[in-house]
């Protein structure tokens, strides 16, 4: 009697699931208050995030990501709610080490580090409060919020540049078949009217992007086959590629043979839409291409999670819910506590401009080039010098000088190499290497030499990221220094120094070298005054 009683009356906090009574892995108060705490913890991080989206149109395809992924846990609603929830400890380191990836990106000026943190930590609670098979029930839609987090600014750029390039080369040889006469200096494609400059925003990276995240909601939407739908996202490349080429093949026609003047302005604009309607119905053609040579038969492909076998009082929570609650509560919100009291901490230093940086360098004297405000929007909120220094020697021997200084790199606004802007200009990199640079009153350190060309001129590039004293050749190694320097020091600042000269007719790269490097000794001293060590 006492055990029918039993059966007949089980405990409130029971579900009861086909026959099964299962204890839920949380309870509605203690999910409201980690969501409370995450929301508090991650508030800045999200706040930036939208703000990018909103005025940044590569990424402006992140509002629609957590909405469908949202979607897509409603939609496989009643599996997940079948499934017995299994909660593992496991998932406390997990969302340890989330956090710790917060704090350093957070402290070390890293805002993908900070964003990525934040599907770290929303598995590691999946996994504590309801287990590793629920996790990979909602690996599909927690996966695909990566797609809603801007890819590194490092990353992005060397993606943008071999786009710009092929874009470019395509473009340069459609043309000549159709009738119009052009000349490709990197990225420049030159038509008898006017240059056109297949810039970062014609790279194709927007569309690319753009694409491949609808080529998922599609598959997903529209295929139950997993391997087509990777084919689908797979296919948004070439896609993608073909489509931008087609756009600027189709601007080298409008301004030959139509108004130089359609090329930029609101048909510029319309046909970067029409181009991108053009891919989804590619998309879609391809799709119906494999339905056509592989039907789909109509499998089931399954359920998304295991069967979890469970008895009439499967208690699937194993330990203490308030003691793993509790530990979690603790993690986030002294995490939150911490970064809230270091918040304010970035020390921005106040170096003269660099405006006023010597215009006479021992024997070298200078003069002024004017950077326009489209460049300046470039290259982000930053103090800049440009200038064109000549000794008094040889009148016909120069050298330009670049220096980007900025002070803070927190918010995003990194520097940028010149490997990736000087082909804009249609100066193409033809030998590249790393040397060390000896500078008397200094260490040594590692400096990239780069010599570029555009049609039978070349030039001679020496540049480096400079910050607190150190001189690094590597994009990466200056991105390492930030993080640590940001976390150590509280401090983010940083710059670029760019020697440019030409290489003479008849004259060797190592020539061009030697007659630079005493003008590379005249500014090296003078850094630290500048951009403080």
């Amino acid at each position: 009697m006492q055990s029918e009683s039993l059966v007949a009356h089980p405990p409130a906090p029971l579900r009861e699931i086909k026959g099964r009574l299962i204890k839920p892995a949380i309870r509605f108060w203690q999910a409201a208050v980690l969501a409370a705490l995450l929301l508090w913890l991650y508030a800045p991080t999200l706040y930036r995030l939208v703000l990018q989206w909103w005025n940044d149109p590569n990424f402006s395809h992140g509002f629609f990501v957590p909405l469908f992924a949202a979607f897509a846990i409603w939609q496989e609603r009643e599996r997940l709610y079948e499934i017995t929830p299994k909660p593992s400890w496991t998932g406390l380191p997990l969302l340890a080490s989330a956090l710790c990836v917060l704090i350093v990106g957070q402290l070390g000026a890293e805002l993908f580090l900070s964003r990525v943190s934040l599907l770290l930590l929303i598995a590691g609670v999946v996994v504590l409060f309801s287990g590793w098979s629920f996790l990979r029930a909602i690996l599909f839609p927690l996966a695909f919020l990566l797609l809603m987090i801007p890819i590194p600014t490092i990353v992005f750029n060397q993606l943008t540049f071999p786009l710009q390039l092929l874009a470019s080369r395509i473009a340069a040889d459609v043309l000549p078949v159709l009738g119009v006469p052009v000349f490709r200096e990197g990225n420049v494609i030159n038509l008898p009217a006017m240059a056109l400059d297949v810039a970062e925003a014609c790279s194709g990276i927007r569309s690319l992007m753009s694409l491949a995240t609808l080529a998922i909601i599609y598959g997903y939407l529209m295929e139950r086959r997993i391997v087509v739908r990777w084919v689908l996202a797979l296919a948004s490349l070439p896609i993608a590629v073909a489509a931008n080429s087609i756009r600027i093949i189709g601007t080298g026609l409008v301004v030959q043979y139509w108004d130089p003047e359609k090329a930029e302005g609101f048909f510029h604009t319309f046909s970067g839409w029409l181009i991108f309607v053009v891919s989804l119905l590619l998309l879609y053609l391809v799709h119906a291409l494999i339905r056509l040579l592989w039907p789909d038969r109509g499998a089931d492909p399954g359920p998304i999670y295991a069967a979890q076998p469970a008895s009439i009082y499967s208690l699937a929570v194993v330990g203490s819910p308030a003691l793993r609650f509790l530990l979690a509560v603790l993690l986030i919100a002294s995490t939150a506590v911490f970064l809230q009291a270091r918040s304010h901490g970035e020390v921005l230093p106040s170096p003269p401009a660099l405006q006023s940086f010597p215009q006479q360098l021992g024997a070298w004297s200078a003069t002024d080039l004017v950077i326009d405000q489209e460049t300046r929007d470039v290259l982000g909120p930053g103090d800049f010098l440009s200038r064109i220094y000549v000794p008094a020697s040889d009148q016909d021997a120069s050298a330009d000088l670049f220096i980007a200084y900025f002070r803070s790199q927190r918010t995003g606004d990194t520097i940028h190499s010149p490997i990736r802007c000087l082909p804009g200009a249609g100066w193409l990199p033809i030998d590249s290497s790393r040397i060390t640079l000896f500078v008397s009153g200094h260490n040594p350190f590692p400096v990239n030499r780069v010599v570029v060309a555009k049609g039978e001129s070349r030039k001679l590039v020496l540049y480096w990221y400079w910050a607190h004293d150190r001189g690094v050749a590597s994009e990466y190694w200056a991105k390492y220094y930030l993080v640590a320097d940001s976390i150590k020091l509280h401090r983010s600042d940083g710059a670029l120094v760019r020697i440019m000269t030409d290489i003479d007719p008849g004259e060797t790269a190592d020539t061009a070298y030697q007659r630079v490097l005493p003008f590379a000794g005249e500014i090296v001293p003078l850094l630290n005054v500048y951009i403080p060590r």
